[in-house]
């Protein structure tokens, strides 16, 4: 047997397994209630409110915290094997070991006897709304006032630091003992020999996180079918305002907001949090005013009635928008549509409109937050390939553990966007209506963003201080630790100047590189007359991404040039460059067909799912081919009977049974388990519902 093959398997036996006692997906419960009403003050004048509100309560399980950052056991430690003479646990025989016993320093740890970890996430929704609508001088408005807010409590249990090593500073039994665990018959999971339960209860504690978000909007509009006549029809108008206030609060556990930071006893070592293996996170507000006004014209040019050859209607929208922003001034976006009936049974249609987004409050505003991260130190990897450790760079196993330092951007600038459409709709007149209704739909379209808010990413940062270091400088924002003896043995004899660890990644939301999209939906819509074995409905929709294109920028354009000239290595995962299809989460082709068969109160109905393959470009071979993940199918049918109201009480319930992803189909293998964006977890599994309508 390979001697190496044996040691990874043994190795992964020893693996924690993550999986045991976890929940893929969260248990939830929901809580709904809606009203809405209206009272006719005058015959051109009606009162009208809704309230709505929403509750939640979601748990899940998933496995015990680690320990990421390092805690010393003190030498007064009851278990601790290095403790003072006369402690029960002091090894026997120990040399240069000083009477006073020595400080042990615990790193990588799994809180495996606090069990595993339960997240509740409490949330709530509520809205009110109160307005007036009317007719006047044959223009329908109406005003109104509406307040939403959205409320959430994140809670689950964690270990403080501080209080963690005020019970390894025990003389006593009840001091928490990080020197046992584990259990022989599953090796991988459980422990067997826990601490004690007063160990376990003083250092622990429930971790929450508040936040809130909340809208005050007032709002007018109004509208008009027939504001004046064109030889073409009456042109139509509407026309409307409103202001907005925005505000946004992330309220963080004292344990991770800076407020009560952890000081090591034996080192004198400050760390912000508190929290064990949870990162940093400053508290965060936010707040903004926003003004807007509207107006849209419906110009109906030429109509049936005028008898252009070739022209059966021509109608244009023309429509445009102005906002105003207390943190960013103000913009004007414009939209200009057409629809050029040719004949009757085929339309073409198009439109021009440029967009607007401002950046989220949490992204102008957060102060700099961190999070634990994890990725190869492709500097580390080009020494253990020279140093010949290792056969290639895909072999380098330095992935590495570091705090990942996030800051909003208050110099951000808007998203702004512009897009084209241009299609057409053909539905054969030709046909037999013996064969029902057919329509066919293509359009293409185009959108180019410009300024789009993001971040640089970690495994970019990394890849350009590896880069820098071969060229004698590095990248100010990875930051290491010093080199230490290991690390100058690591690098002998490479050429390359020794480092210590990766430490901190420091990164900021920025207005990206341009970007632009386009594609192309084809649509099949066919609708049969009914008849004696019932009626039939088809649906067919795809979508074929044609452009996916951003300007990588300078940093990630550096890194490529280098890579192909060699000066890094060829397996060096590099983000995803100017052409962006079938990168990631982009696939090329997209699809969904539904069929319902209907007869009387009875309906079956299929549908279908395709998505294309993509491929994952931060997981490359030794080649720098990335991995590709499949493409998939998946299917689902239902089966439903309508019981209509005899007693003219106004109540029709609907039961319906179905089963979705028939073929039990599981998202394709990426490196981090499957991509979110594109797939569920969900395996086959059947349902029923009841609804009924008042």
């Amino acid at each position: 047997m390979n001697t190496a093959l044996a040691t990874n398997n043994a190795f992964r036996d020893l693996r924690y397994d993550t999986a045991v006692g976890t929940t893929v997906m969260p248990s939830v419960k929901r809580y709904n209630a809606f009203a809405n009403g209206h009272y006719d003050l005058t015959d051109n004048l009606t009162l009208f409110g809704e309230f709505g509100y929403y509750r939640s309560d979601t748990v899940r399980i998933q496995p015990p915290v680690i320990n990421l950052n390092q805690i010393w056991i003190p030498a007064t430690n009851y278990y601790n094997p290095f403790g003072p003479v006369g402690s029960p646990n002091r090894l026997p025989g120990l040399t240069n070991v000083p009477d006073e016993g020595l400080p042990v320093l615990l790193t990588t740890y799994r809180f495996v006897d606090t069990g595993p970890q339960t997240v509740n996430v409490k949330g709530e929704q509520l809205r009110g709304l109160l307005g007036i609508r009317g007719e006047t001088a044959g223009f329908k408005w109406d005003s109104a006032f509406v307040y939403s807010e959205a409320s959430a409590v994140d809670s689950s249990v964690a270990v403080r630091s501080s209080a963690l090593q005020q019970s390894l500073a025990l003389a006593t039994p009840d001091a928490y003992n990080p020197f046992n665990g584990g259990c022989i018959d599953t090796l991988s999971f459980g422990d067997c020999t826990p601490s004690s339960q007063v160990a376990i209860d003083a250092i622990t504690f429930e971790l929450k996180r508040r936040s809130k978000t909340t809208m005050t909007m007032g709002d007018f509009r109004a509208s008009r079918a027939d504001l004046f006549a064109l030889p073409g029809g009456d042109v139509g108008v509407a026309f409307g305002a409103e202001v907005r206030r925005e505000t946004q609060r992330d309220d963080r556990d004292s344990a991770v907001d800076g407020s009560s930071p952890f000081v090591d006893m034996v080192t004198g070592a400050v760390t912000i949090s508190d929290a064990a293996a949870v990162s940093d996170n400053p508290d965060t507000y936010g707040k903004r005013t926003v003004a807007a006004a509207y107006a849209e014209l419906a110009v109906p040019l030429v109509s049936e009635d005028m008898n252009i050859p070739l022209v059966r209607r021509f109608d244009i929208q023309l429509a445009g928008r102005y906002e105003h922003y207390s943190d960013f001034g103000s913009v004007a976006r414009p939209k200009v549509a057409a629809a050029w009936d040719v004949f009757d049974g085929l339309r073409l249609r198009g439109s021009f409109s440029q967009g607007f987004r401002a950046p989220n409050l949490e992204q102008v505003n957060a102060v700099e937050y961190a999070r634990l991260a994890t990725s190869q130190d492709f500097l580390r990897c080009e020494v253990d390939l020279r140093a010949g450790r290792i056969a290639n760079f895909t072999a380098c196993g330095n992935n590495v553990g570091y705090s990942r330092r996030v800051s909003g951007n208050p110099d951000l600038k808007p998203e702004k966007s512009t897009n084209y459409n241009l299609g057409a709709v053909f539905e054969p007149a030709f046909l037999s209506g013996d064969l029902g209704r057919v329509t066919f739909t293509v359009d293409y379209w185009s959108i180019r963003q410009k300024g789009i808010v993001g971040i640089l990413g970690n495994d970019t940062a990394v890849a350009l201080d590896y880069l820098l270091r071969l060229q004698g400088s590095s990248n100010p924002n990875v930051i290491r630790d010093a080199a230490n003896a290991d690390d100058i043995a690591a690098f002998a004899g490479t050429g390359i100047a020794p480092v210590g660890r990766i430490i901190t990644v420091r990164d900021q939301f920025i207005n990206l590189q341009p970007q632009t999209v386009r594609g192309l939906d084809f649509a099949f819509y066919w609708e049969s007359p009914k008849t004696g074995i019932g009626k039939f409905d088809l649906a067919v929709n795809a979508t074929r991404l044609l452009k996916f294109s951003r300007d990588p920028g300078p940093a990630v354009d550096a890194l490529v040039a280098a890579r192909e000239a060699g000066d890094i290595n060829a397996a060096t995962p590099l983000p995803e460059t100017e052409n962006l299809i079938e990168a990631n989460g982009r696939p090329k082709w997209r699809g969904t067909a539904s069929l319902t068969w209907s007869l009387g109160n009875f309906q079956i109905g299929a549908f279908g799912r395709y998505t294309g393959a993509v491929d994952e470009l931060g997981f490359v071979d030794a080649n720098g081919n990335p991995w590709r993940v499949k493409s998939q199918f998946t299917a689902n049918l239902y089966a439903q009977v309508r019981i209509r109201d005899r007693d003219g009480l106004g109540g029709n319930m609907r039961w319906r049974v179905g089963v979705r992803n028939i073929a039990d189909k599981k998202p394709p293998l990426t490196s981090e388990g499957y991509l979110g964006s594109l797939y569920s977890p969900y395996g086959r599994y059947w349902y029923t519902s009841v609804t009924t309508e008042f």
